[in-house]
């Protein structure tokens, strides 16, 4: 970190001792100003955690049954960090210094992982003393956490259970601070963070390995052993960190991030209204179009490209996949949006939909579209090979905002692990706006969670959900050929011949007829001659079959008449004087209606606001 003397205190307390300081001095600095360039260290120091609560576990009780407050987090590949243990209290003062060699990582992988979700920083400050907690072996009943077995509270907390105390491994609840370390992509070199602490999230049985389950339990602690968590939010607990980096990284990082030649592959997202068909078909077709020319299987039919391609696994069946110019990706509809994520090679198949579609963007005719797209943004793995499909389809039952309205659904252990971590991600990738918000906030979602969310809310497709309706035939020209056997969304929208008997061949449509390697466009049928005629049609209409009709001669008062005037003797009724209870003489009215003397006219008033 630059200095060149270090101060260390006696932690341990020795009867021998009292107390006992050791310095460390060097006389040089220990990396060179080459050195410095090359390591490039990144120095993370964990300066205190203020206001740490109170709540519901005083300060006294954990310094008895907890161990020193501690901090932990990993940074990338680099070995997890632990800071050394401080006295509990509302306020702790860790000091702690990591010193990170970013230097020795692959090009570009620093700015990649900065680029994505923040640093987390776990603070411990209950974890239960362990060694001195020993528990005697009982029957069922006798335990203290017996009697929650059945309630939701239980349920909720079940997996945090029975899968922490496990050899070697313990969980205890802790609070975590996100640091978010995207401005030394700015160039910045040095940042003073106060980064509010919040609860962590209790583990879950489908994050533990296969490894966790065969290992021997070597003790049961009840849920009642377990500290509750802290009321973190409430007492606004803050973690101080300040990183420094001693090369600052390029302002054009991002830019040459996206030549790294191991960062082959870029990201596109298409969010747009169910009802809007034109873009879904345009967008299934040049999908087609492109795997089918990188798998070579341009060479077939449409409907055998179609099978073929939804039967391919890349895991299975492909083996150099990074070489191919194919699009992987996911396509979820719900019946009120698609929403369709899409990976491939940066500067082919992904750069060629965003040319494309680019135009779309700025339209509004078709309703809602968004298209998250960052060209500079490159990616070294794709992230969708182990889906069913190259290109996966799959329907919810209900549209994901109603589904994620549900409050059953935020009950832990009601619906899998992955499923609910589908949900949360895409509700949020469907609100936002730039591509680089949702590699920051981590928003993909895995193939695992794409699967499971399919396995748990999908319902079966059919020719409907893809096609909401037939799109409309394109005019094309000679220009506009494609070679026979070549997939093409615009051969698919012509016909290869001219039929004078189809209900399509009406007046402004035109058809191109291709054989061979021949092509024209021409008019079905003669379009002055048609417009003349429906001309004619038209101007028909302005007379009866018996010529021109007048309808006669209205006064003004006639025609002042109103059309649902009441009739004269519903006229006579209404002039008559209103009697009270007409229909109903044998029966008294509710209300008294007499009246009252002038001086009591303000209990007049008052008179209908109760009965008597």
């Amino acid at each position: 970190k630059g200095e060149k003397s270090v101060i260390s205190r006696l932690a341990a307390n020795n009867p021998k001792v009292l107390d006992a300081y050791v310095t460390f001095t060097v006389e040089t600095p220990l990396l060179s100003e080459r050195q410095r360039h090359e390591l490039n260290p990144l120095i993370i120091r964990i300066n205190s955690a203020t206001c740490l609560p109170n709540t519901p576990v005083l300060i006294e009780v954990l310094q008895q049954l907890c161990v020193p407050t501690y901090c932990k987090y990993k940074f990338h590949n680099f070995p997890p960090h632990r800071t050394h243990g401080q006295i509990h209290g509302t306020h702790v003062y860790f000091k702690d210094v990591n010193v990170l060699l970013t230097g020795t990582m692959k090009p570009g992988e620093l700015q990649r992982y900065l680029r994505g979700p923040p640093l987390e920083i776990e603070v411990h400050d209950r974890d239960r003393n362990m060694e001195n907690n020993t528990k005697e072996p009982c029957l069922f009943g006798e335990d203290e956490a017996d009697e929650n077995v059945g309630k939701v509270s239980f349920l909720a907390s079940k997996s945090a259970i029975c899968n922490s105390f496990t050899k070697n491994k313990v969980w205890h609840p802790h609070g975590v601070a996100k640091v978010s370390l995207t401005d030394l992509l700015l160039g910045k070199k040095c940042l003073t963070i106060s980064a509010p602490i919040h609860n962590c999230s209790a583990p879950n049985t489908a994050a533990f390995s296969e490894e966790d389950k065969n290992e021997n339990i070597t003790e049961l602690v009840s849920s009642s052993s377990l500290l509750p968590m802290g009321h973190y939010l409430e007492s606004d607990s803050l973690l101080k960190v300040r990183v420094e980096i001693a090369v600052p990284l390029q302002m054009h990082a991002e830019i040459a991030d996206a030549q790294v030649t191991n960062c082959l592959y870029g990201c596109i997202i298409y969010i747009f209204d169910y009802n809007n068909s034109s873009l879904l078909h345009d967008l299934v077709e040049e999908i087609t179009e492109i795997n089918a020319k990188a798998l070579q299987l341009d060479c077939y039919p449409v409907h055998l490209i179609g099978m073929a391609l939804a039967a391919l696994k890349l895991k299975t069946t492909l083996e150099k996949v990074s070489e191919l110019d194919i699009v992987t990706g996911f396509h979820l509809l719900d019946g009120a949006t698609h929403l369709v994520v899409l990976e491939g090679l940066k500067d082919k198949a992904i750069k060629k939909l965003w040319d494309k579609h680019f135009e779309r963007s700025c339209r509004h005719e078709d309703g809602q579209l968004e298209i998250l797209y960052n060209s500079q943004l490159a990616f070294h793995q794709r992230l969708y090979t182990d889906l069913e499909a190259i290109f996966y389809h799959f329907r919810l039952c209900k549209p994901l905002f109603t589904i994620t309205e549900q409050p059953l659904l935020y009950v832990r252990g009601m619906v899998p692990w992955a499923c609910f971590q589908a949900l949360s991600r895409l509700s949020y990738l469907c609100r936002s706006k730039r591509l680089r918000d949702v590699i920051h906030g981590d928003l993909l979602p895995s193939a695992e969670m794409i699967t499971a969310l399919s396995h748990q809310y999908g319902v079966p497709l059919t020719d409907e959900d893809l096609f909401v309706q037939k799109p409309p035939l394109l005019s094309v020209s000679s220009d506009d050929y494609t070679v026979p056997g070549k997939v093409s969304r615009v051969k698919q929208a012509v016909y290869s011949s001219l039929d004078n008997y189809n209900e399509m061949c009406v007046p402004k449509n035109r058809f191109t007829y291709c054989h061979e390697y021949l092509s024209a466009t021409f008019d079905p049928v003669d379009v002055v001659a048609a417009c003349k005629e429906s001309f004619a049609k038209s101007k028909s209409m302005w007379l009866s079959p018996d010529g021109f009709v007048f309808p006669g001669f209205k006064s003004s008062i006639e025609s002042n008449l109103h059309p649902r005037m009441p009739d004269e003797a519903r006229l006579e009724e209404l002039n008559e004087k209103w009697q009270e209870n007409a229909l109903h003489a044998n029966m008294e009215p509710v209300l008294s209606r007499d009246r009252w003397r002038w001086d009591k006219r303000h209990i007049d008033f008052d008179l209908y606001k109760k009965p008597p």
